[in-house]
């Protein structure tokens, strides 16, 4: 029984480190620090830098020599008494021609850059979610804000009512309109937290489950960015910055390289061979050499592919600069519609809408309007508040698809 608990001590003690190690879920970030979170934490990333790792590691193998031979050959045993045993011993080293080994060096060395402008242009699509989730949380949960706060006043408004027609002051019809009204408040409220819980479950996604808390909250306001930068200047921010773009040259640096290896695999390799004989009491010395007859089998095949597969890297890349291009076009134009609609809210729309309302809450409450024109004005502030959030939303969403699009920060 000793012995039991004092293992088990000791496997807790051993244990307490690890647990102390281990890093706490996040239950509270800003912007900036869930970029760097998701930058080190995100499992998809993860994955691609190992996968760099990888295929870096190919840059080793394609840099090493062929390994020396050696055969030993050992005959004429119990020939009788005129039969001498053999005994040969032989070692060679094969010699690569054509530049095998460089060309081997270049194409390892220009998967490595492939793979690593891959992981850049994965990160370039994970700051895209990352900032589109915040910002969607933000969003939320000012819709989730403005949703509690007009239900709060419909339920005092009802609250007043209900008292007023339990007295007999009002007739219960204006209460049943009230009530009815009530539903679209708590569609608001319900829509909001649904989501708020999605946007939350998108982030994080984005970092990793395990180093959020369930239940987080972020810090940061929504403001309405500016865009300065002509579309001139974000084609070349494009050109310049995006990272799928440096792989698509990549894989066309690749293909070339891979050509010039099929062509130096196409070149004969030769083995000297240092040769010892002994026979009897007789030893002998011998040099040779071997090389393969190439009359069939010249790689006429890889040359041919690799040539093929270079052919279909350029063709990608100028697709895929065309697409950027488009990318830049559409989501440039998504950002100008969006910020008229958002400007057009915040600047003239909601204060006359906002100030439309109060003036006729203060008409109603001293029977200058009618219930309906009330519940219609407050029906009207909800609504293009609503709009206006949602404006905001895919306005900061099109800035961040801008910003993808170009590969980068607007402002730098």
């Amino acid at each position: 029984m000793v012995r039991i608990i004092a293992v088990t001590c000791c496997l807790a003690l051993l244990g307490a480190p690890n647990q102390a190690g281990a890093q706490a879920p996040v239950a509270r970030l800003t912007l900036g620090e869930a970029l760097s979170l998701a930058d080190t934490a995100n499992p998809t990333v993860r994955a691609k830098e190992f996968e760099v790792q990888s295929v870096g590691a190919n840059e080793i193998t394609a840099g090493l020599r062929p390994n020396p031979t050696a055969n030993f050959l050992a005959e004429q045993f119990g020939g009788g008494s005129a039969a001498q045993t053999q005994y040969t011993f032989n070692v060679g080293q094969p010699i690569e021609l054509g530049g095998k080994r460089q060309r081997r060096v270049d194409s390892a060395k220009a998967a490595t850059k492939v793979t690593g402008y891959e992981l850049a242009d994965l990160r370039r699509q994970l700051v895209f979610k990352v900032k589109k989730s915040f910002s969607d949380i933000l969003i939320a949960r000012d819709a989730l804000a403005l949703a509690e706060q007009n239900l709060a006043a419909l339920d005092e408004l009802e609250r007043v009512h209900r008292f007023r027609a339990e007295k007999g002051d009002i007739s219960g019809l204006d209460l049943i309109r009230i009530e009815v009204e009530r539903f679209a408040f708590e569609r608001d409220n319900a829509d909001a937290r649904q989501a708020l819980q999605a946007a939350k479950i998108a982030l994080r996604t984005a970092i990793g489950q395990e180093r959020l808390a369930e239940e987080f909250e972020v810090e940061g306001e929504l403001t309405v960015p500016t865009v300065t930068k002509s579309k001139s200047q974000l084609y070349r921010m494009a050109l310049d910055a995006r990272p799928d773009l440096r792989a698509a040259e990549a894989a066309r640096a690749k293909a070339r390289a891979d050509i010039n290896l099929a062509k130096a695999n196409a070149w004969w390799d030769v083995t000297p061979q240092l040769e010892y004989q002994r026979i009897g009491p007789d030893n002998t010395i011998g040099f040779g050499f071997s090389l393969p007859i190439k009359l069939f089998d010249r790689n006429q095949g890889e040359i041919a592919r690799a040539q093929a597969e270079a052919k279909r890297a350029e063709a990608s890349s100028e697709a895929l600069l065309s697409q950027a291009l488009a990318e830049v076009d559409t989501a440039l134009a998504a950002v100008t519609a969006e910020r008229s609609k958002v400007t057009l809210l915040r600047d003239t729309y909601l204060p006359k809408i906002k100030q439309a309302r109060e003036t006729v809450e203060f008409a109603y409450r001293r029977g200058g309007v009618t219930l309906l024109d009330f519940l219609d004005a407050q029906r009207t502030y909800r609504e293009k508040s609503l709009d206006y959030l949602r404006s905001l939303g895919n306005y900061l969403t099109a800035i961040y698809q801008l910003e993808a699009a170009v590969g980068g920060p607007l402002e730098k």
